[in-house]
């Protein structure tokens, strides 16, 4: 079950917007905290899918607590609610809020985003049967943030991180970075696991495309012939 966690000190509004969201308990699981001091140690011991937050709170505020988790759980998305519509607020704000809502607001509007973005997430678990490069690929068209580990036949077990579709490291025994990934990108059936993020933010070590890390990959493996990389690059260019 997802954990939607709510960062709000007016009590009223905190209490109507998580019995809104008991129509969803099937899925959620939702938590109010008053301030970002206890936002934060609810982020620090468990698993958040999503954190909604005020800005104006006392102790640790809104910005502080954003600042936080952009530092320390940068795979968080994040919904901001403020009184303070303004364009300097926006501009102190971390690049990957997802959204920006200006009280009063429609619950209901909330509700709805809280669940698209919650549907969004990458699942945990293991897929089997998948290529590499079709993963990929579903990652990047989805903008999705995952950490997941890829097992091929006769190949060292890799691990691969994505962030917002695109690949920022990849490390395949001794390999580390692009060369990793060169190893990993295959049409070979592979089985994925999901593997849970690391707690320091991940270095990005890769900053070459999926495109061109595909070519490579397709020069480096003549045994795939050229049609068959022709119709993994035109799924990669759409």
């Amino acid at each position: 079950m997802d954990l939607v966690l709510i960062a709000e000190d007016d009590r009223i509004l905190a209490a109507r917007l998580t019995a809104f969201f008991r129509k969803h308990d099937d899925r959620l699981d939702v938590m109010a905290v008053e301030n970002g001091r206890q936002a934060i140690e609810v982020l620090d011991r468990r698993p958040v899918a999503l954190l909604i937050t005020d800005i104006q709170m006392p102790e640790v505020d809104g910005l502080e607590l954003l600042a936080y988790v952009n530092e320390h759980h940068p795979v968080i998305p994040c919904i901001v609610m403020t009184a303070n519509d303004t364009p300097e607020l926006k501009q102190r704000l971390p690049k990957d809020i997802v959204r920006f809502l200006p009280k009063p607001f429609d619950v209901h509007d909330l509700v709805r985003s809280v669940l698209e973005i919650v549907k969004r997430d990458i699942p945990r678990g293991t897929l089997q049967g998948v290529s590499v490069v079709s993963f990929l690929l579903m990652i990047a068209m989805e903008k999705k943030t995952c950490l997941f580990e890829v097992s091929l036949p006769q190949r060292p077990t890799g691990l691969m991180y994505i962030e917002n579709g695109e690949l920022f490291h990849a490390v395949c025994g001794d390999l580390k970075g692009e060369e990793a990934a060169l190893a990993l990108i295959s049409r070979e059936r592979a089985r994925i696991r999901f593997r849970d993020f690391p707690e320091k933010k991940v270095t990005r070590r890769i900053f070459t495309d999926l495109k061109e890390l595909v070519e490579k990959a397709c020069a480096a493996a003549p045994e795939v012939s050229d049609n068959e990389w022709g119709d993994i690059l035109a799924e990669v260019i759409g």
